[in-house]
This record gives C-alpha cells, sequence and structure tokens, in this order.
C-alpha cells in the first residue's frame, strides 16, 4: 500500500490543510474524553516545528447541511480543549470566512465540515474551496476514511500535493500487520448486532484461525442452535445468516453465560441451553472463558472488537474485563478499536497494555474485512 508520507513532504513556508478527526464527545460545553486530540497532537506538532501556516479542519456530530452555523455542533469546545493541549490560542472561523481573509495567523481551525451543503455527498466544487486553501493537504482522520466526504476524499482529488499524517499511517500499518500476520491469529468479537458485522465475521473466519463471539451477536448464534434464550438480545432475521456462520469451526460461541431477569439485578451462571423464559444473557461466564485461555495464549495476534457483555453494568462486566486481562498477558500482538471497546479496555485497566488502539470504529471494521475505505484509495490514487 504506497502513498506519501508527511515526512516525504518539504513543509518550509507551505500552508497546510490538515483534515482530523475531533468528533470528541461533548457534556455542557466541554470535552469529556479527548482521545482523539491527543492521538492528533503529533502530526499538528510536527507541521507547526517545519514552520508550516497549518487550517485544521473537523466535523462533529451531525448537524443539518446547510451553510449555517449551528452553536449545538460548533468545535468551539474542541478548541478550548486543543488550546489547553498545545497551550496557545487558536482562532475558529467558518469556511467563508477563512476564504476571505488576507492575513491568517500561523493556526487556524474551520468550524464543522458538515455545516457546508456538499460535504456529505462529497461535492466537487466545496471539494475544490477545501483544496484551495493551502498549498498541500495532510489526511489524518483514518476514523473517518470510508466516507467519501469533500473534506476527507474530494478534496484529495483537488489537491495539487497530499499525504497521510503521523495517525492515519499508523493505524494503517498495526491493522496490516493484523492482517498479513501469518502466526495463529484470533479476534475477538462483541456488540449488540450481528448484521453489522456479519461481513467481518465471515471474512475473518476465512483469514484467522479462530473467531470468538459474544454480546448480542453470540446470542443470535445461540438462537440458531435451537437454544431457548430467553428474553435475550437477539436478531430474528438474522438467524439463517448466524446458522451458516456456525457451520465454520473456528466460529465460537459461549457455553456458558450469566443471565438475569434484569439488568439492575444480580446474575447467575448458567449453561446456554438452560436458560430460564423470563431470563436474559448479559455476559459470558468468567468460567467458559478460563476454557478460552489456551487458544489466546498460543495467538501471535488478537483483535479485539467490541464488549463481550453488558459491561457497564458492573453485574456483568466481569467476563469483558477478564478477557481483556487475559489479552494482554499474552504473547499475542494486540489491536483493539471502536468507542466501547476502549471504554471496556479503560474499565479493564488494560488500555495502556494493548499493543494498538485504533481510534475508528467503522473504518476500522471496513478496512479489516477487507473493504476499500475511499480516503485512503483516493491518498495512493495521488
Amino acid at each position: 500500500m504506497r502513498y506519501k508520507k508527511l515526512k516525504d513532504i518539504s513543509l518550509s513556508n507551505k500552508s497546510v490543510l490538515l483534515r482530523l478527526d475531533l468528533n470528541a464527545p461533548i457534556q455542557n460545553g466541554v470535552v469529556t474524553n479527548n482521545e482523539r486530540l491527543l492521538r492528533s497532537l503529533p502530526t499538528i506538532s510536527y507541521l507547526l516545528e517545519k514552520g508550516a501556516s497549518l487550517k485544521i479542519m473537523s466535523h462533529l456530530g451531525r448537524p443539518e447541511e446547510n451553510d449555517l452555523f449551528q452553536e449545538a455542533f460548533s468545535l468551539k469546545p474542541v478548541v478550548v480543549e486543543l488550546e489547553k493541549l498545545l497551550d496557545r490560542s487558536i482562532p475558529l472561523h467558518s469556511l467563508k470566512e477563512i476564504e476571505s481573509m488576507d492575513n491568517i495567523s500561523d493556526l487556524v481551525m474551520i468550524e464543522n465540515t458538515r455545516f457546508n451543503i456538499g460535504e456529505k455527498n462529497n461535492d466537487s466544487t466545496l471539494s475544490k474551496r477545501f483544496s484551495d486553501l493551502a498549498d498541500l493537504f495532510v489526511m489524518d482522520a483514518f476514523a473517518t476514511s470510508h466516507r467519501a466526504h469533500a473534506s476527507t476524499t474530494g478534496v484529495i482529488s483537488f489537491s495539487d500535493v497530499a499525504c497521510a499524517g503521523f495517525l492515519l499511517d499508523e493505524e494503517l500499518s498495526a491493522l496490516l500487520k493484523v492482517k498479513e500476520d501469518k502466526n495463529k491469529s484470533i479476534a475477538i468479537l462483541g456488540g449488540a448486532k450481528i448484521s453489522t458485522k456479519l461481513g467481518l465475521i465471515d471474512s475473518l473466519s476465512q483469514s484467522m484461525d479462530a473467531v470468538v463471539l459474544g454480546g448480542g451477536i453470540a446470542n443470535t448464534c445461540l438462537a440458531a442452535k435451537g437454544f431457548n434464550i430467553g428474553k435475550s438480545l437477539v436478531e430474528p432475521s438474522m438467524l439463517k445468516e448466524a446458522e451458516q456462520l456456525l457451520k465454520n469451526p473456528k466460529v465460537i460461541i459461549p457455553e456458558i453465560v450469566v443471565v438475569s431477569q434484569s439488568p439492575d439485578q444480580p446474575g447467575r451462571e448458567v449453561a446456554a441451553d438452560k436458560i430460564g423464559e423470563n431470563e436474559a444473557i448479559f455476559d459470558i461466564s468468567p468460567h467458559y472463558i478460563l476454557q478460552l485461555e489456551s487458544i489466546i495464549n498460543e495467538a501471535g495476534t488478537i483483535l479485539w472488537n467490541g464488549p463481550i457483555g453488558f459491561f457497564e453494568k458492573e453485574n456483568f462486566d466481569k467476563g469483558t474485563i477478564q478477557l481483556a486481562k487475559m489479552i494482554v498477558a499474552s504473547k499475542a500482538y494486540s489491536v483493539a478499536g471502536g468507542g466501547d471497546t476502549i471504554s471496556a479496555a479503560e474499565k479493564a485497566g488494560v488500555l495502556d497494555k494493548l499493543d494498538y488502539v485504533s481510534t475508528a470504529g467503522g473504518a476500522f471494521l471496513e478496512f479489516i474485512e477487507g473493504r476499500k475505505l475511499p480516503a485512503i484509495e483516493a491518498l495512493i490514487q495521488k
């Protein structure tokens, strides 16, 4: 996979347009998790150190695309947090304001890209407006690279020079290592819906040595086996697909689970075929996870996406926490991705012990599945 990298480019006295993913959670006007900002700092700092004049752009949330300022989706809280991290002021302006300014400081932020009409349908006029803002474009928002938007993909085709930032290059290197590793490899996949990960499970079950399923994904598979799973979260429309998956011996589903009549009540461990009518599965039994220890310890690579139980509740976080600790205790190269996965790893106290943690969700899964990501393809073609 060949594309221009940031260190391949001469930056002295150049103006740079940098696309980041600063789509951070905000409550009461304050960023509550600055992980994506922190991961963007190396690229920002490098560009400024090399003397580049820098314009940063990002999306935030899902505002109306109407060319109007919408305070609830303003990047202002993000700017405030970034100012603290960089210890300097950062002016925030709309795209139109930036276009009309003669004297711009060496570091500015452009307001939410999704305010602009044409962003989500990759409008060529908007793409060119973005490209005209700078001498070169740096794409460092891997988490948005699966979307063909004007600020992620279209801008690349109109830019004279486009390259990957440090974070994007880091993400691709880590995920390529997972895909190309010839050692024994396993995937651990959780989450609510099998429909969102069916292609991924199918792809990984062909390329990896084992795929361990948990959460609602496993529930649907248990139902497909004909088990009575009570009131558990399940996708009835996906039973046939789940049944097909289970024909692959590499796909592993839990034999012992933790159930309860309510998420607010204590759980009990039970065999997967002995669940009561009024009970629902909320976790995988820690006793069953111990049976997976040999598989995990023998792995050369482990890919983890999604908690395997209702980990937000202390009654049902034991399976996910135990599994997370087993992953980092193994000799395997471990890669985790997705917002819930990061939260689960943080709760388990292993976030800094994983070999690589991806900032992405959808892009992470699509790349691992083998799909082409529009922004990455545009960089390669450039």
